[in-house]
């Protein structure tokens, strides 16, 4: 964030941010991961008292200045610091893993914008009826250790296997990624195998394959899967192999009664017993829950702009923001003490104080205000704030679809 090329690479013109101004590029990031919610004002002057280390600061930058200033910086450095972080992450910290893969998911979402032309026009809406525009979401998440790996932001009308396609590329082989039902197809296993990458996915019953496994009564098959009509034309038009491939599918009975069937890459049934396959896809909702950190934790649709270019630096800027509370999390799993025998149920890191815990200190960090003693004290804290694991808990999912704007741009909350 301090250096001089990370800002030639990420302003818009050679001349943004050479001159001496109270927000410095390294202020207007670290300004923007200290999870805004409330009024740019008001956030404004918080920043400033937290830099000065006082109840008020002179300082004084207005709404205006700081809508100036986002203009000259690109996204694209948000997206560049997660990367750092999450390869930082991977090469130091000791990960969880399943059956020795590292476990990802992947799934999307839709987020409702502002009211704004030029968002309308750029992303879209979700459906023709609807007054306000909406953005497509894909996460690559690390079920296991709380990271998002990759995020993808389109229009609405893109597919989510196409944004899918692009998590590819940040992930590495022996992964095993979990994905749901929207995603099944074979040009789309075949790019996994060119990656060297397992998948596991549940799939519709509808298809002859499907319903051949079910009928023969197996709970477990490895099938030929032909490359035929869609997947056909799309192989041939990336130049990739049109044979068919041989995976093996699984049926788990849901409570209800109900088969569902997940395919997936993973065919030695001696390594990966078919008992193994209905908790493996369970953890997937991990990603689930993630947007709900997202959604209601960090608030990602209370956007602070209405242009197409801040809503970008909106969205990464608080994922960045997730990822660091998850990384201190990480640290904190060191420090908890070992619980009573007698406790009836297990006990893990509330994320909700993690992230609140870092407001205003992730300003003292990025900003180099503090040093290693805060932080062991900031990991103290939040390894004490528990909350218990029940498991088996289902609830019936709401739609909130048809909800009006929860964050109106001139409403705008103070605190």
């Amino acid at each position: 964030m301090h250096s001089t090329e990370f800002l030639e690479n990420h302003r818009k013109k050679s001349t943004d941010f050479t001159r001496n101004r109270t927000l410095t590029f390294p202020c207007l990031i670290s300004f923007m991961l200290n999870a805004l919610n409330g009024s740019i004002q008001a956030e404004l002057v918080r920043f400033f008292n937290v830099i000065d280390d006082n109840y008020l600061s002179t300082k004084s930058v207005s709404t205006a200045a700081f809508c100036k200033a986002r203009m000259k910086l690109s996204h694209q450095a948000f997206v560049e610091l997660n990367d750092d972080l999450v390869q930082e992450f991977y090469e130091t910290a000791t990960i969880d893993k399943w059956q020795g893969h590292r476990l990802l998911a992947v799934d999307g979402s839709v987020t409702q914008l502002p009211i704004s032309n030029e968002l309308l026009e750029h992303f879209g809406k979700a459906r023709p009826h609807a007054a306000m525009p909406h953005v497509r979401l894909s996460q690559l998440y690390d079920v296991k250790n709380n990271i998002t790996l990759d995020l993808q932001v389109e229009s609405h009308s893109t597919g989510e296997r196409e944004m899918a396609l692009k998590h590819l590329n940040k992930t590495q082989t022996g992964d095993l990624v979990v994905y749901d039902r929207g995603y099944p197809a074979v040009w789309f296993y075949k790019y996994h195998r060119l990656k060297n990458v397992d998948f596991c996915m549940r799939i519709v019953k509808s298809s002859n394959v499907v319903k051949a496994f079910l009928e023969s009564g197996k709970y477990s098959d490895v099938v030929d899967f032909p490359c035929i009509e869609k997947s056909l034309r799309r192989c041939r038009k990336d130049k990739i192999s049109t044979e068919s491939l041989r995976l093996r599918l699984v049926r788990v009975d849901l409570p209800s009664g109900e088969p569902e069937v997940l395919v997936s890459s993973l065919t030695d049934l001696q390594a990966y017993p078919t008992a193994l396959f209905a908790n493996l896809y369970h953890q997937r909702w991990g990603v689930e829950e993630d947007y709900k950190v997202l959604k209601s934790r960090l608030n990602i649709e209370n956007y602070s702009s209405i242009s197409v270019e801040g809503i970008l630096q909106d969205l990464h800027a608080k994922l960045l923001t997730k990822n660091l509370a998850a990384s201190a999390m990480h640290d904190a799993k060191r420090k908890i003490k070992k619980p009573k025998k007698n406790r009836l149920y297990d006990y893990k890191i509330n994320f909700a104080f993690a992230i609140n815990q870092l407001k205003d200190n992730i300003v003292r960090f990025t900003m180099k205000l503090a040093d290693l003693e805060l932080y062991e004290l900031l990991i103290s804290k939040i390894s004490k704030s528990l909350s218990v694991i029940r498991p088996n808990r289902k609830f019936v999912r709401q739609d909130r679809r048809n909800k009006t704007n929860k964050y109106p741009m001139n409403y705008k909350r103070m605190c």
